[in-house]
């Protein structure tokens, strides 16, 4: 699917090296790397020794192989460090990129930072010489990563090594802290956006990796998947088709209007969440249409909200699975929901589904805070 869409390149580790090279795909590929967060400590010569031999043992095992584009040491390794603690990590970039060249002269090497690059990039300059690029991992800072990087001084090229919708950590939240997540065709439009200004034309730019190419739980289920997990395409698969190849699939996919779901209450609209007591029955509505008219089906669930797992860089996250019943009825072809709260309180997320039956789709959810209603002095207790 992916380079039937136009791409020709996927950042994975080693093992993906064989299906990429069978699709017409190269790699980058991620040598591992421990991130201080996770408890590695870069004072500790045993644990630098034996990551450098697992490093110069792939390395040495894949670098002959055809789809091999390039090497990427780990995956956002200074989350949560310290300046000083970024010494010793750095300085250990270094020499595994000098070994790592040494190894495979023939492919460059790169480092991956996450989106606190404005702050670390001089430090990376400074301290890895060895280093042939940088990759450099931006959500939101799309829109600024070009302006950023040339302000930081870097002269080398970059690549963007992930991009996608906005993060869920530079969205507005809900007054109980719950992130806001964008509509699917919101994504979308972004994606559009944040690539043709941060690689289009950007000539210390190699490239640029999408976010990501299948489905995955953080925060929701549905935030940086770009596909649903019954394997239906969003919108950002079109959006990367255009730039990839130059023009829209033959088939797109449904679009939501506005913010989303909306609650249909005096035509009250909300884009900050909803606070509903426990147990109470609402009406909910989205507006949707699909550029070919295709009939579409229209499904909704409610699910416990876990958005404010404490999770970073990626880290695994539970999911949770849809409460049963909570949608009591729908009408206007399930345009409209009429959902029951469950009686416990606490934060919930209700998730509408637009299907056009060609495998395309259309998502957005709304946060909902259940709570208990308030006693009053003349009450029994």
């Amino acid at each position: 699917l992916m380079a039937a869409a136009g791409a020709n390149s996927v950042r994975t580790d080693h093992r993906g090296l064989d299906a990429a090279q069978q699709a017409g795909l190269t790699c980058l590929v991620r040598l591992p790397m421990g991130n201080p967060r996770h408890g590695f400590a870069y004072d500790d010569r045993g644990w630098l020794d034996a990551q450098f031999e697992k490093t110069r043992s792939l390395v040495r095992q894949y670098r002959g192989h055809p789809a091999l584009l390039a090497w990427s040491l780990g995956n956002e390794p200074e989350i949560d460090t310290t300046a000083d603690q970024r010494v010793a990590l750095w300085k250990e970039v270094n020499r595994l990129a000098l070994m790592v060249k040494e190894e495979d002269p023939n492919h460059p090497v790169i480092a991956v930072l996450g989106d606190g690059y404005r702050h670390m990039l001089h430090e990376l300059d400074r301290a890895c010489p060895a280093l042939d690029a940088v990759g450099l991992n931006a959500y939101a800072d799309m829109l600024t990563l070009p302006e950023d990087v040339a302000r930081a001084g870097w002269r080398r090229p970059y690549l963007v090594t992930e991009f996608g919708p906005r993060g869920h950590w530079q969205v507005p939240k809900t007054p109980w802290r719950m992130p806001i997540e964008d509509t699917s065709t919101a994504k979308a439009d972004f994606y559009l956006e944040a690539y043709r200004h941060a690689v289009e034309g950007r000539s210390q730019c190699l490239g640029a990796y999408a976010f990501y190419w299948s489905h995955k739980q953080e925060k929701t289920h549905t935030w940086y998947g770009m596909f649903l997990p019954d394997g239906s395409r969003t919108a950002a698969v079109d959006a990367m088709t255009l730039l990839w190849s130059g023009r829209w699939p033959a088939n797109r996919c449904p679009r939501i209007a506005g913010n989303g779901i909306r609650r249909l209450s005096g035509g009250r609209r909300s884009v900050a969440g909803e606070t509903l007591l426990a147990g109470q029955r609402a009406r909910f509505g989205v507006t949707v249409s699909d550029p070919e008219e295709d009939p579409i089906e229209v499904a909704w669930e409610l699910r416990v909200d876990v958005a404010d797992n404490p999770g970073v860089g990626g880290d695994r996250e539970p999911a949770t699975a849809p409460i049963q019943r909570a949608i009591v009825g729908t009408a206007e072809e399930g345009r409209i929901a009429v959902v029951e709260l469950p009686r416990k309180p606490g934060p919930y997320r209700l998730y509408v589904y637009a299907r056009d039956g060609h495998g395309n789709a259309a998502t957005a959810n709304l946060p909902i805070l259940s709570v208990m209603p308030h006693r009053t002095e003349a009450e029994p207790r």
